[in-house]
Formats: C-alpha cells, structure tokens, sequence
C-alpha cells in the first residue's frame, strides 16, 4: 500500500487573497495480480496573461453578425423594398430588449451600412478557476498471461468558475433560446433605435455585441480511460508489442448559471458546446520488433466516433434548443479512422533510418462550411483533433559517434 498527499498555497500579484490546493492519492495491492488506485484533489488555475488581457483590454470592431432581428434585403430581388423575414422569432426578440413593434424591422439591419454589426472585444472581470478532480481505478496483470497489462481508471472532474472565451454567438444563442441575463447581457442595444451598430472610434457604451473571456459557474467532465500493454514473443521471429489507449466520455459541458440547464454536450458541436468531445476515442498499434532489434514495423489506428451538430440535440441533453437552425444538412460528422505506419532500421550499431507514414489513406477532414463565424468554433471550416493536411511522411536519421 501506497498513500501520497500535497498542500500548497498560492498568492498572485494580480489577484487578492491566498489560494489553497490540495492532493491526496493512495494505492493498494493485495496480490501481485490486481492493484487499486484512487485520488482527491483540489486544483486553482488563475488566468493566464492572454486571458487576463482578453478580459480587461477593450477594444471595439464591426465584424459582429447581423441583428436577427432585422429584416434584410431580398439577395434575389433588384427591389431594395423586398425584405427577407428575420431569422429569429418575435419571442426569441423580446429576450434581447427588442419591443414588438420594431421587430423585421429595416434599421436594424447592419449589413446595410456595408459592415457587421458593432462588438465590444474584452471588459470582463476574471477569477481564479477551481477544478475538483476524484478517480478510481483497477490495474489487472494476469500471471497466468504474461506479459499482459489492462487498467482502467474513472474520472470525475468539476470546475467551478471556469475561464472560457465567449463569441458573440454564444451570448446571442443563449439569449434567444433561453433569455437568461447571463447571455442577453452580451446584447447591448442603442436606447430609442435598439439597433447594434455604433461608431468603433467613439468608445460606446451601448449598440453593440460582447465577445471575450469571463467566468461560467461551473462544468464538468466525466469518463472512463482504458489502458492496455501486451508483449507476445515470437522467439527467432522476432516480437510482438501491442498498447491501446481509449477514452469513453460520459459528461462534458457547463452549466452558466445557477438557473441554467446544465447541459451534456459529449458527441455535440456547435453554439453551446463548442468543440466538445467524442463519446469514444481510441488508439491501438503494433508494432513488430526484430530478434536482433534491428529493424521494426509499427502500426497505429486512431479512432473518433462521430458528432453531431448541437442545434440537433435532443431535449435530454440539457443543449438550448433552437428550432429556426435544425439542419438537414451537415448535420454532423461520421467516425474517422485513420492509420498510421512507420519503420525504424539499425545500421551497423551507429546509424537508425527511420520512416513515418500518418493518415496513410490520406483521409480529410470533415467539412463544415464557415464554422468559425457560424458556429463559433476555433477553426473556419472544420474540428480540431482532425487531421488537416492529410497524409504527412516524415524520415529521420541519426548518427553515433
């Protein structure tokens, strides 16, 4: 048996107070053929100078969506009169301070100025985050197969007041859906005209979206992780070295506020869940290991099970549901598997060759058209944890003297 423990405390130039994070982990091994792992902790990430300057600089642009209040001009009609219902119900509007009787109408819409509407980049007040982080785990080394090694492990982790960068669609979708103050405060509309476009230069102090990093109330991620070791020898032939490594996400997502839905955003992408998670990944290689380790074969798969776009969860999952963008196409993205190939030699004892194939069927990414501006996402037309540039060879040597 095994116990650890930690305590530590910490003070920040830019934050008042102390902060105390702990730790205390233990392992217990009644036999050689099963052991038992568990650990508590306490965990403070203040921000990082980026996000500490994300937050409190202010600055302003006119790159903002258009109102979605606005009526907007026919794209297939020369009359400037025909106008394009909004794309936001009259409800969803009144969540965002509009009164009823300016609703579709033409002077809110800002792309008739031949910009977007006006955002107001930062102005945020920032605290730490504290993440709670409790798991359990069993590792099982079998006697009676040697060479064998499987664990699995559950984690559970909860972070209160977590530091994340809101776009203007998250505050914008979160106030249509739900009308709670902790989104429709990003809406920020001019007294009288109730429009969202002011001038840039002249600091203003309404008509404008909010976009920048502040504080949640709390999110969470939960799952299993899954390891296994295996080594088969193949006597003059050489042996046979197998791992796998596999996560299965239960939970992930946030919960804003207090009086906000917490919600399960694992296998979704989009407004309200942002890149996300898979509900299953996982790699496995071989690799094929001469008897006079000279040369060696590896083979790795790498598997993402598919998601789908969050405007298509259902009620279950706790996402904001907005009827107006259910979508019928791009709807998601399947399961990808990728696999990867590489070869090491051995040259006289002083030299190595070595050759690496990844995405060897030089696989795409999935597309999603104009996800950064629609979605809110961090990149323009696809995920992150995707390969984007399809197949990569990469050779290497070394030499020693």
């Amino acid at each position: 048996m095994q116990v650890n423990g930690g305590y530590r405390v910490s003070k920040y130039n830019r934050l008042n107070g102390t902060f105390n994070t702990w730790k205390v982990e233990g392992i217990w091994a009644p036999i050689a053929d099963i052991g038992f792992r568990t650990s508590f902790n306490k965990a403070q990430r203040a921000p990082t100078v980026i996000e500490a300057d994300q937050a409190s600089n202010v600055n302003y642009t006119t790159t903002g969506p258009n109102d979605p209040c606005a009526s907007t001009r026919d794209p297939n009609s020369s009359n400037p009169n025909v106008r394009v219902a909004p794309t936001a119900s009259i409800e969803q509007c009144r969540r965002t301070g509009l009164p009823d009787n300016l609703y579709g109408s033409a002077t809110l819409d800002c792309s008739a100025l031949n910009t977007g509407c006006t955002v107001r980049n930062g102005g945020f007040n920032l605290k730490p985050e504290t993440a709670y982080t409790k798991t359990f785990g069993v590792i099982l080394r079998p006697r009676f197969i040697r060479g064998l090694t499987v664990s699995a492990d559950r984690f559970i982790i909860n972070l209160n007041d977590s530091i994340n960068f809101f776009q203007v669609n998250d505050f914008l979708n979160g106030c249509l859906t739900t009308g709670l103050q902790y989104y429709c405060r990003g809406i920020v509309r001019n007294p009288g005209t109730y429009t969202l476009n002011s001038a840039p230069g002249g600091n203003p102090t309404t008509g404008y979206y909010a976009r920048g990093t502040s504080n949640s109330y709390k999110s969470q991620s939960h799952g299993w992780d899954f390891q296994g070791q295996y080594t088969l020898g193949l006597a003059g032939a050489g042996s046979l070295d197998t791992s796998f490594n596999g996560t299965l996400t239960t939970r992930v997502g946030s919960q804003d506020t207090p009086d906000a839905t917490p919600r399960n955003c694992v296998g979704y992408y989009g407004p309200g869940c942002g890149e996300s998670m898979p509900r299953w990944s996982h790699g496995l290689r071989t690799t094929w290991t001469s008897a006079d380790k000279v040369a060696s074969v590896s083979l790795n798969w790498r598997h993402i099970s598919g998601m789908t776009i969050s405007y298509n969860a259902p009620a279950d999952t706790g996402i904001p549901a907005n009827t107006a963008q259910f979508r019928r196409f791009y709807t998601g993205v399947p399961a990808y598997d990728y696999i990867d190939l590489s070869t090491g030699f051995d040259i006289a004892k002083r030299f190595s060759l070595r050759v690496s194939v990844n995405n060897l069927f030089d696989r795409d990414p999935p597309l999603l058209p104009d996800s950064r501006n629609v979605l809110g996402l961090l990149r323009s037309n696809t995920l992150f944890r995707y390969d984007l540039l399809g197949r990569q060879i990469v050779v290497g040597a070394s030499a020693r003297f």
